[in-house]
């Protein structure tokens, strides 16, 4: 595993178009003819209030990806393939450096999340992983493993990536095309990380109480490719 801080080349608090480039959400894409139509629509049509936050997701939510409506994000473009294929979901990254996920367009607090995570080619030195208690595309928490097993924690606030740790060796996970299970149960401030029900670490951390849930794959420096499936997604209640 290539030891580096962060899986980009430019700060993502940069509002330059490779930064938007390094780390977009799927289905963002859009020409400046729907953009200044959006705008317009959204003056028209305002709410009365926008600060209330969405209603929790019930638990327990599940998704197989059979159903190509089930509400994830979706793209298709040079840089990356974000779509439902053979009853998962699955993330082709085509450039190097550059990270692309798809979110669910929930919210939940305190839930175990997981879901099972299986290469279908590409370099073995990459990554792919969760994403959860999402605000936006600049502010949530991260957990991913690679293939050719290390994984890495942390957040990303205000568009700063950070890591708890670098990149670190675990006997729990997979190597090569195996399919690992990815957990990580959210209870306050403590979270932990499991790959195939083996704890890998715990963190205390508040930053982020609660948020949408996601799922990512990335690339490293001269290593374009990655090509990652999800399925069976599931979150539940901590007992």
């Amino acid at each position: 595993m290539t030891q580096t801080n962060a899986p980009f080349a430019t700060a993502l608090g940069q509002q330059s178009a490779l930064s938007f480039l390094l780390m977009r959400p799927a289905n963002t894409i859009a020409t400046a003819t729907l953009a200044i139509v959006a705008m317009i629509t959204l003056i028209a049509c305002a709410p009365t209030s926008s600060s209330e936050a969405p209603a929790f997701t019930p638990l327990p939510y599940a998704d197989d990806f059979s159903d190509p409506n089930s509400g994830w994000e979706t793209l298709s473009d040079l840089n990356a393939d974000v779509k439902y294929d053979a009853g998962a979901l699955r993330i082709v990254v085509k450039l190097e450096n550059l990270t692309q996920w798809s979110a669910a367009g929930r919210r939940f607090k305190d839930a175990i999340f997981e879901v099972d995570a299986r290469p279908n080619g590409g370099p073995t030195d990459n990554g792919f992983g969760v994403l959860f208690r999402m605000q936006d595309r600049k502010n949530f928490y991260h957990f991913e493993i690679s293939s050719d097993g290390y994984w890495r924690a942390g957040y990303v606030q205000d568009g700063d990536w950070n890591n708890w740790d670098d990149w670190q060796p675990h006997p729990a996970i997979r190597p090569g095309g195996e399919t690992n299970r990815i957990k990580v149960v959210m209870q306050g401030d403590k979270l932990s990380f499991f790959v195939n029900d083996q704890l890998v670490s715990s963190r205390e951390d508040g930053t982020f109480t609660s948020g949408d849930i996601g799922v990512f794959a990335l690339t490293l420096i001269d290593a374009p490719g990655t090509d990652v499936s999800f399925d069976n997604v599931r979150v539940s209640e901590v007992k």
